[in-house]
């Protein structure tokens, strides 16, 4: 059964708490002090002047070049391409931290047992590297694939012996068979209840997460047996259909070049890594699924597929269009001669004719179009496979690239678009101009920013300031997530306060929390103990404040008049409109009494101040 992590608010808490932030970014750009902060080259975008900011103390990185905001969370999610349990679980490993988890039906997972597994996979990749070394079948086999020996124990490969219970007793020692089976190292017989080794005479390859942890293996039959390939079954932390294989020692190229090379098995995948070209991942033999999809696509929103050139690999390859191109991916495709798989185009025609092919590899859609009978066919044949091709155009979920995808193969063929659409669901109206958010009054933005840099100091001001006074409603969102804050908690968290409000909002709280208003901005209206400190610049909001409420209680009474002038001619009896006019007549007045004695106030603080 499926098991995951179980990562309540508690445990992110925690993670978040002891990770350090700045060590965890400075490993990827160099940062240096900046007052209470840090500060570098934004890692996510190019530039000459350092605009990236790291607030240790508050959990957060900004950037004011591109935007790029988060927690340590964030951060490992956007740079190692990881899903939040995962990101969340790497953070925990590296403090040192267990994370809790549970199977999919309910039941919580032994973890003790869970760190067995994982020492046992690591023992038995020892234990088959080993092997390799005194098993010349093996090696010469290797040698014939173009892998050198002294290689072999960095990509993974090892030897199962042509044992029953080699592994087993290797092992025995050290591991429980309990732990072994779980590893799925070894295997019972369910009618005699023996248990043996699962791989046998075969060719052993790691098969590891995006982090480089083994989760299982891969082995391939030395002689006539079949299964050719065995993998290891599916367990709790080995689901062959969510993982690539060598996507551990290709992350860095990848990140590199801005794309992913997609292949069918582990040894065209280093065929690949042998010209150069180390971007490239396999899904090992299967038909790309939609988790692969997802995880490729975070690794690069290009991707190069490169499967087989016979009829089944193509085949398998406009199954991956369609796939990819749901995952909002763009893609070429390299079509090697039929026969060949990119092991063998590289073993007949060496390194440079490799790397020349996958420079030259068009786009998807121009190797589908490739694939079109002629003109002379037969219509049925070429209208046949024009459905084919635009079956998986349209998978595309960007709706701009369908309708672009559609327009050019429509080009191609001479189909019109709305054929070929079949149904497609309607694109966006590109026509209709987008609405620009209003932007954020500099009072709002100055009072949001005192508020939040002077907590929790700031807390008693915030409980008795009334929230519609923000206008803008992004302000409004993060003036509520802080005036609901957790008041016991002695500094103010990015992820927890982010956590309350959406990405709008979380931009505009990660910009206010980087830049701390100068005191010019703040001292209007504040008294002669203004630069003493935090309490003069909370005192200093007073006159801005005042500001921010007579604005809302103008609005409002022009509201009022709006509804006096509509209830004068909404046609209702002529006593109705007198009662509902007078009643709305004594609120107007309120607000203006109120709007006088705001002025007053405003105008003593003014006063005071000079």
């Amino acid at each position: 059964m499926e098991a995951f992590y179980e990562i309540t608010d508690d445990v992110k808490r925690d993670v978040l708490h002891a990770t350090d932030l700045v060590a965890l970014i400075g490993g990827a750009t160099t940062l240096k002090k900046a007052g209470n902060a840090w500060k570098g080259l934004c890692p996510f975008h190019g530039e000459k002047s350092p605009s990236f900011h790291v607030h240790p103390a508050k959990g957060f990185y900004y950037c004011f070049g591109c935007g790029a905001k988060g927690d340590a969370i964030t951060f490992v999610r956007e740079t190692e391409r990881l899903e939040f349990p995962e990101a969340v679980a790497y953070l925990a490993r590296l403090a040192g931290i267990t994370l809790p988890m549970r199977q999919r039906g309910g039941t919580r997972v032994d973890r003790s047992k869970e760190t067995r597994v994982t020492e046992a996979l690591a023992a038995a990749a020892r234990f088959f590297r080993e092997q390799l070394t005194r098993h010349e079948p093996g090696r010469a086999f290797l040698t014939k694939r173009g892998v050198a020996l002294d290689e072999a124990g960095t990509l993974g490969f090892g030897v199962a012996p042509d044992a029953w219970d080699a592994l087993k007793a290797g092992l025995s020692d050290t591991f429980t068979e309990e732990v072994l089976v779980e590893a799925g190292l070894l295997q019972k017989n369910p009618d005699t209840g023996r248990v043996y080794d699962r791989f046998r005479n075969r060719l052993t390859i790691e098969i590891r997460d995006p982090r480089g942890e083994i989760l299982g293996f891969g082995a391939r039959a030395f002689g006539d047996e079949q299964p050719k390939y065995l993998n290891s079954p599916e367990t709790p932390r080995f689901s062959k259909g969510k993982l690539l294989f060598g996507l551990d020692r290709a992350r860095e190229a990848i990140r590199k070049t801005g794309e992913v090379i997609l292949v069918e098995g582990y040894f065209d995948q280093i065929a690949f890594a042998r010209a150069g070209l180390e971007n490239a991942v396999a899904s090992m033999g299967t038909s790309l699924t939609s988790a692969q999809a997802g995880l490729l696509f975070r690794q690069a929103e290009t991707v190069l597929v490169a499967y087989d050139g016979d009829r089944p690999g193509r085949a398998a390859a406009e199954k991956a269009f369609a796939i990819l191109l749901e995952q909002g991916a763009r893609l070429r495709h390299l079509v090697l001669p039929d026969g060949d798989d990119p092991d063998s185009f590289l073993a007949s025609n060496g390194v440079s004719a490799l790397r020349e092919a996958v420079a030259a590899a068009p786009p998807f859609l121009t190797s589908l179009i490739a694939t079109l009978p002629d003109s002379a066919a037969d219509p049925a044949d070429r209208a046949a496979r024009v459905k084919e091709i635009a079956d998986i155009l349209r998978a595309a979920a960007d709706p701009v690239l369908r309708h672009e995808l559609i327009q050019a193969f429509s080009r191609a063929t001479g189909v019109p678009p709305r054929l070929l659409s079949g149904g497609a669901a309607p694109r966006a109206n590109l026509d209709e101009p987008s609405k620009e958010p209003a932007r954020i009054s500099e009072t709002e933005e100055v009072v949001l920013s005192v508020l939040l840099n002077e907590w929790p100091a700031s807390a008693p001001l915030v409980d008795r300031i009334p929230a519609e006074i923000f206008s803008h409603p992004a302000a409004r969102e993060v003036f509520t997530a802080l005036k609901e804050y957790d008041k016991g908690l002695p500094t103010l968290d990015f992820s927890t306060l982010g956590s309350h409000v959406g990405v709008g909002a979380e931009a505009l709280l990660a910009r206010l929390l980087v830049l701390s208003p100068p005191d010019d901005d703040i001292s209007t209206g504040a008294g002669p103990d203004f630069h003493q400190g935090q309490k003069g610049r909370l005192e200093g909001l007073r006159n801005k404040l005042l500001r921010l409420k007579k604005r809302h209680l103008e609005e409002k009474s022009r509201e009022l008049q709006h509804e006096m002038e509509r209830a004068q001619v909404s046609g209702a009896p002529i006593t109705e409109i007198m009662v509902i006019t007078e009643q709305l007549s004594r609120q107007k007045s309120a607000l203006a009494s109120e709007i006088q004695r705001l002025n007053r106030e405003s105008k003593t603080v003014t006063k005071v101040r000079e």
